[in-house]
């Protein structure tokens, strides 16, 4: 059974690092989602031969992503963890959270950028204009991605 449960950490770990996940987020994850009881980090970290730390800090951002919870259990003084089983909701939610930032960060830049063509005011005519209607067809973009966001929820829906 060990092995099975080896293979199964293995294979959510490259595909988690293939999606751009932290692989050892992945692995606890699934380790958590294959295990029925609670674990400890220490426990987690015995059986995937990681620090406690490593364990801690990456308990936290599956805490954030809500894909694990704390579970308290009798004659347990430590925090137990176990995995949400909502896997779907788990990456719709990471999805959404996602792109948010990258298009936040994305309009930051461009509103310099923008900011920066007014100041310098540089080169030909045309070069300005053509760079701020590539810039205009970005900002088109990312008003699609944040619709898309926005709805999200349901496309979850639709795909049940």
């Amino acid at each position: 059974m060990e092995k099975i449960k080896e293979k199964f950490i293995e294979i959510i770990g490259n595909l988690g690092e293939g999606l751009g996940l932290n692989r050892t987020v992945c692995q606890i994850y699934a380790l958590l989602y294959i295990t029925q009881k609670p674990l400890s980090p220490a426990e987690i970290g015995r059986q995937l031969g990681i620090s406690k730390g490593n364990v801690s800090i990456n308990l936290k951002k599956l805490e954030e992503w809500e894909a694990v919870e704390k579970v308290w259990r009798k004659g347990h003084t430590r925090s137990l963890y176990r995995a949400n089983d909502n896997i779907e909701g788990i990456i719709f939610q990471k999805l959404k959270t996602g792109i948010e930032k990258r298009t936040k960060r994305i309009e930051k830049s461009l509103k310099n950028i923008k900011l920066q063509l007014q100041k310098e005011n540089k080169g030909s005519n045309e070069e300005t204009k053509y760079i701020k209607k590539k810039i205009l067809e970005i900002e088109k973009l990312i008003k699609k991605l944040s619709t898309i966001t926005k709805n999200l929820k349901y496309l979850k829906n639709l795909m049940e």
